[in-house]
Formats: C-alpha cells, structure tokens, sequence
C-alpha cells in the first residue's frame, strides 16, 4: 500500500473517530478524551525537546501534562498554571538552567493549554467543533493542492520548505468559505470573525510545529499515526486555531 493511501485511509479514520467523539461523547467524557490527547502531545513536545535538553524526561512530563490538563478542564486554570511551574522549577534546578524552565513552561503550554482548548470549545458550543474541522481541514488540503499546483514563492523555507505563498493564500480562502459555509449551516455566523483570524493563525501553528522539529533535527513529532507521524504532525495548526476561538469567545464575553 502506498504512503498516499495509508494517509488518506488514517485520515478518514481520525476524522470519522473525531467526528464521532464531538457529536455523542458527554462533556465530561470529551474533556477526558482531550486530556489523553494532551498527554500524547505532552510526551511527543518532550521527546523532542529532550534532543536538545537531556535533562528533560518525556514520561514524567507526559504524566505532569495529563493531570495539568485535567486540573485546568474540571478545577482551576491557575492550579494547573502552579503545576506545571512547579514541575519546570523541579527539573530546572536540577541543572541550575534558567533556560530549562523557559523550555519546559512552553512546551506545557504548547501541548496541555492549546489542546486542551479543544475541549473548552466543545464545552461552549458542540458545533463550534465543527465550524473549526472545517475551517482548518479546507485551509490545509488547499494549502497542499494550490501549493503543488502554482506554489513558487517560499513561505519560510528555514522552517517548512515545502511551503509557499501562493499555497498560504489558497488556504485563507478555503479556511474562510469553508468555515463560513459551516458556520451559517448551523447558525453560528456570528463566529464569522474567528474563522478568518484562525485562517491567518492556524498557518503559525503548522510554522511553530516546524521550528521545534527542525532545533533538534526530527521530520516528525513521532511515529504514532501511518502516514501522518504524531499527533502533533496532525494537530498543530488544530489546536492553535482553537485557541483563536475560544480567546474570542472570552474577549466578547468580557467586552
């Protein structure tokens, strides 16, 4: 079987089994789901970072990220916050680095925070879920076919070679029609606003991705997914679309 058809064939899994998880898991059950999630990222964010930084152990973090992620979504943002300083200041003494607490404090916040805001948003509005599948899916899958089409002018080839301008601007418009049309069919229009500041932002989280692979030399987060690596590799953009979403939800909460 080829590398296309094991990736077609692991997407259409993943998105049947996400689909699926949105549309019938309770609440508490999707946070839980998530909370798993951010564990495997957790330790694939770890992994790669402990190339760069021995000191920094993948299973520890792993297991400091589920329980973050579980604090955060059922008791408290600042106890989860407290955590995870903690657990930084822990393994940062140990070598007397300040930069191992910089390091260790991202990634956590890379891995448990943003995934976690998955869950957030499910919580607000089941079918926000949606407006955002489709907003990210339509961005990348133009990305990939107007990239490979007319792609010419490099994106950021230090970070992501295969990226390019022309590709970033067919993912803008299929992101915002995509998650346009989603939103109108099920009356969330008003989520307009999102969709087009996560069709610019979802892109950083691909780049971001990308950085941290290419500081220690790794083409993939891990080898989890067949065709796709990690779940990083398959979230990245995701999760920081749904921190666009849930930041709006919050900022015209408070306004």
């Amino acid at each position: 079987m080829g590398d296309l058809a094991v990736r077609t064939i692991s997407g259409i899994v993943l998105a049947a089994i996400a689909i699926a998880a949105v549309l019938y898991l309770p609440v508490w059950a999707f946070k839980m789901a998530i909370s798993v999630i951010a564990l495997i990222g957790t330790w694939e964010v770890f992994h790669l970072l402990s190339k760069k930084y021995s000191e920094l152990n993948p299973v520890e973090a792993a297991v400091v990220g589920f329980l973050s992620s579980i604090t955060l979504l059922f008791v408290s943002v600042y106890l989860s916050l407290f955590i995870i300083f903690l657990y930084g200041f822990y393994v940062a003494n140990k070598v007397y680095k300040l930069e191992t607490l910089g390091v260790s404090i991202t990634g956590f916040i890379y891995a448990v925070f943003f995934i976690s805001s998955i869950a957030m948003l499910h919580q607000e509005n089941r079918y926000l879920i949606f407006v955002l599948f489709a907003t990210v899916w339509a961005g990348d899958t133009m990305a990939y076919f107007v990239g490979k089409a007319i792609g010419k002018h490099k994106l950021a080839p230090r970070l992501s070679p295969k990226k390019t301008w022309e590709g970033a601007i067919g993912s803008f418009i299929g992101s915002v029609v995509a998650g346009g049309l989603v939103a109108y069919f099920f009356g969330l229009i008003g989520f307009i606003i999102p969709v087009v500041l996560t069709a610019i932002f979802m892109q950083i989280g691909d780049l971001f991705e990308s950085f941290i692979k290419r500081q220690v030399g790794e083409k993939d987060s891990s080898h989890l997914i067949p065709g796709h690596g990690g779940i990083l590799d398959r979230i990245d953009a995701l999760i920081f679309a749904s921190v666009v979403f849930v930041s709006y939800i919050e900022i015209v909460r408070n306004i």
